[in-house]
């Protein structure tokens, strides 16, 4: 989610993010649509990637709709107007790892 999804939320944020959110100020809605549609993508391509190679299989339809969530929970987190207290550089990657844990744990 950082890697992809946080660093183009940033630059289209910067680029075409004129229209703010209204609860955080410093946040755009191009920077939070593009944090989960980039952090979906490339995290489905990841788990591709790693399921081609044959390290697991995963039923798609499922993963897809986790994968969903965990970029909803990232983005949401990402947005939230608390970085004064905790850097999103913290609080994304922990929000992350919690919502996944519990959305693919058997």
């Amino acid at each position: 989610m950082m890697c992809g999804g946080d660093g183009v939320a940033d630059i289209m944020g910067r680029r075409f993010g004129s229209s703010k959110i209204p609860y955080n100020r410093n946040k755009s809605w191009v920077g939070s649509i593009s944090m989960f549609v980039f952090g979906f993508f490339i995290s489905v391509g990841v788990l591709y990637y790693y399921s081609v190679l044959g390290y697991f299989q995963l039923d798609w339809g499922w993963t897809m709709c986790r994968v969903a969530l965990v970029s909803l929970v990232a983005t949401v987190v990402e947005s939230l107007p608390f970085t004064t207290v905790v850097d999103d550089n913290i609080s994304v990657p922990l929000a992350t790892m919690i919502a996944a844990y519990f959305s693919f744990r058997p």
